[in-house]
């Protein structure tokens, strides 16, 4: 055989060759799963007690970052749209969770959850670039906006508030399918008030199936009252029920509990809230996901707990089964549909710290007994997204890339400040007659979002004047103070806290819980609004106020009108400057292109999208501010 055939035929092999090289690079995919809230210091502190097993696994099997620096301000519309574009929020447009309409001269809010990003995020470019792509949750993946993947799971609307109903049961009337029973059956009548839809109107039968000459009803039956032909199933005493709807055409439901007594006397109906979900996909998905993992359920419900309707217990569980919904779905999504990008969110621990996160004893209500429990609360929330990890890492296959995040941490806080009831009192913000913000005629107005707040100054001020009334409201803020409290125990923390960081070797924290410690000592001044910034410098965005505030540690914001300090209710918070150790996030990954069982440096969200592209072999878009995060990926990549 001659030299140029045998040429031909190597080259034709090695052309041959390279689509399939090409192939196995272009099935690589990656799951992205955002933890709210995950603090990186107390992953680190529940894996090391073997609270968070699969976490640690993950870890072990790829690589974990000292820690992760998130957005200015640390919150989550921001943080989550660094995420996904891999840009600060002067560039997305995501300035805070909620802010002061543009086109308003003041005092009209926008929720960030319902707004488009102004650039393009994963899941879209990814699409254009021949990949499929799917959200469940991720804040930011409206399928209502104009960017989408092409399987899409988003939070609706609330249709109807929670209850707690004293029940008031009478002979039954018209009895249809129902099972016999021993003494006569009864009905209660439960109105559910819905939001923009009829009403709805139930009918709870009570069943006694007990064959013992006594009237001991344990089996109750929830039905339309319009509709009582439908067949919903039944329920035993203090057991879940579940009660599928359709609300103008809307797929949606509640769970609920019957709590009563034998005879009924005592008789308690509680319903969670009605929520809908937003989907996007092929004609038939919505259909597909609702008839197997039932209809969208309720994340949380503090508020029912804490009033004393449900127990703990029943807490978790209504928290468990939403975990476990967006963890089917998920799944479900992952494997029917092999989408290259997958990007999925669970909220259980931002939820529980801003309620739960009792650690520092000058936190209103804090004694040792309730700091424990309140942080076994916390550490719940944590084994619950273990829990998710675990199940998305025991269906990873052999192309696949998983990463773990977080959007930012949580701190502690013990009081919030008012920033709007400082600038009515120097007569920036004025009233109307109806005890609402006159917003035509004041001249500046505050919108907060966790530990941090923009300032917006009315549009119509000439610029000059917007110009001197800035400075003003920065020396207004930088000089506002309080006298610090005496707390010997509050002290002991921040020395301890002093300690840990020397352990830690973390300069950064130790200058912080440094500065804390002398900040509050006795007859000392504590500056709450610790930055004061010219926000534009931070995010030149027309969703921007012109100042940003953010709080010293152990503070918050708030939009009201209250005392300019006070004790706050909620007990954890973000939105403050992200390098402070209780507001670094988490990040993790795993897979066949990330290096094995290592701690890499610190990340930041930004690093994040520009990480996804490499993985998927696609180019990262010009507007991209993060950089790919080398350290964790394997040089033969």
């Amino acid at each position: 055989m001659s030299k140029k055939y045998i040429i031909a035929i190597c080259l034709s092999m090695i052309f041959s060759l390279a689509p399939a090289a090409s192939a196995i690079e272009q099935n690589n995919k990656v799951i992205l799963l955002s933890v709210d809230g995950m603090r990186n210091d107390l992953t680190l502190q529940y894996m090391q007690d073997g609270s968070l097993p699969h976490i640690q696994s993950l870890a072990e099997s790829g690589i974990a970052a000292e820690h992760s620096i998130t957005v200015t301000p640390s919150l989550t519309a921001p943080s989550h749209a660094a995420m996904a574009t891999g840009a600060l929020p002067s560039e997305t447009g995501m300035v805070s969770n909620k802010w002061q309409d543009p086109e308003e001269p003041l005092a009209r809010k926008e929720n960030a959850f319902k707004e488009n990003l102004d650039k393009i995020p994963l899941w879209e470019e990814a699409r254009k670039s021949g990949k499929v792509t799917a959200t469940v949750l991720f804040p930011g993946a409206n399928p209502s906006a104009d960017e989408k993947g092409d399987y899409s799971v988003y939070y609706g609307e609330t249709l109807a508030e929670h209850s707690y109903e004293k029940l008031s049961f009478e002979p039954a009337g018209r009895l249809d399918s129902v099972p016999k029973s021993f003494s006569p059956v009864m009905e209660a009548k439960i109105p559910v008030q819905l939001k923009d839809a009829s009403n709805l109107h139930l009918s709870l039968l009570a069943v006694d199936t007990i064959d013992d000459s006594e009237k001991k009803y344990d089996t109750f039956i929830l039905r339309d009252a319009e509709e009582l032909n439908k067949d919903v199933g039944q329920t035993k005493n203090q057991e879940w029920g579940a009660f599928p709807l359709k609300i103008n055409d809307e797929n949606a439901g509640f769970w609920y509990k019957v709590k009563a007594n034998e005879n009924l006397e005592e008789s308690y109906f509680y319903q969670t809230e009605i929520k809908s979900a937003v989907f996007g996909g092929p004609e038939e998905f919505e259909e597909e996901i609702i008839d197997q993992f039932g209809f969208f359920p309720v994340q949380e419900d503090v508020k029912a707990f804490e009033e004393g309707w449900i127990s703990r217990k029943e807490y978790e569980e209504i928290g468990a089964r939403f975990a476990d919904w967006v963890s089917d779905v998920t799944l479900h999504i992952k494997d029917k549909y092999k989408p290259d990008l997958l990007m999925a969110y669970i909220p259980h621990i931002d939820h529980e710290s801003h309620h739960f996160l009792l650690e520092n004893p000058r936190q209103p209500g804090y004694s040792k007994e309730k700091s424990a429990e309140y942080m076994d609360y916390v550490k719940w929330s944590y084994r619950v997204a273990d829990s998710v990890v675990g199940r998305i890492t025991d269906s990873l296959g052999k192309n696949d890339h998983f990463l773990l995040a977080s959007d930012h941490g949580m701190e502690p806080v013990h009081s919030i400040l008012a920033p709007n009831q400082l600038l009515k009192e120097k007569g920036y913000l004025k009233m109307g007659g109806d005890g609402k913000i006159d917003k035509n005629n004041s001249d500046a107005y505050a919108v907060a979002s966790g530990s941090a707040a923009q300032v917006y100054l009315n549009k119509n001020l000439p610029d000059k004047e917007k110009e001197e009334l800035k400075k003003e409201l920065v020396s207004l803020f930088e000089k506002f103070s309080v006298v610090a409290p005496i707390s010997l125990k509050g002290l002991g923390h921040d020395l301890k806290a002093i300690s840990d960081s020397v352990s830690e070797k973390s300069l950064q924290s130790f200058k912080d819980k440094t500065n804390q410690f002398f900040t509050y000592l006795p007859g000392s001044r504590i500056y709450p609004y610790e930055i004061v910034t010219a926000a534009k410098t931070v995010t030149s965005h027309p969703n921007a106020g012109e100042l940003l505030l953010m709080a010293a540690p152990g503070y918050m914001m708030g939009s009201k009108l209250t005392d300019p300090v006070q004790p706050t209710k909620e007990l954890g918070s973000h939105g403050g400057d992200p390098r402070r150790k209780e507001l670094k996030a988490v990040f993790m990954a795993t897979g066949p292109a990330i290096k094995a069982g290592g701690i890499i440096g610190p990340v930041s969200t930004l690093d994040i999208a520009p990480t996804v592209y490499n993985l998927l072999d696609l180019p990262a878009p010009g507007f991209v501010e993060g950089q790919v995060i080398k350290e964790a990926i394997k040089k033969d990549k």
